[in-house]
């Protein structure tokens, strides 16, 4: 086959890079730890470190990706592979979000498959 197999293209985001059709499940299997961005202070004050969040893909009025508690949006989800989480979201891949700690406004939670 033609192409790069070690460029400096798109091709970090598929999973194996070697064309043998081992992406899709394995692009998505992300696990990380991140920071809750633009908590909201009405929904992080009742949240407990051990809490499970759902994340979500939100597309109105702009796309992004969103931690809810009991279906209240409690912050965004920053991440460095947030393109590739927002393509599994879009594939209908799931994640949760487990509150890790809590100081003050900064809310550590790791991102990982449902």
């Amino acid at each position: 086959m033609s192409g790069p197999s070690n460029s400096d293209s798109d091709g970090w985001r598929t999973a194996g890079g070697d064309g043998s059709g081992a992406s899709g499940a394995d692009k998505c299997a992300i696990t990380e730890r991140t920071v809750l961005a633009s908590p909201v202070p009405a929904v992080v004050a009742n949240l407990k470190v051990g809490d499970i969040l759902t994340v979500e893909l939100e597309t109105t009025p702009r796309t992004r990706v969103v931690v809810k508690r009991l279906g209240q949006t409690a912050g965004a989800l920053t991440s460095a592979r947030l393109v590739d989480i927002i393509e599994c979201l879009r594939n209908s891949f799931s994640y949760e979000a487990e509150v890790l700690s809590i100081k003050g406004g900064r809310i550590e939670i790791e991102i990982r498959p449902k």
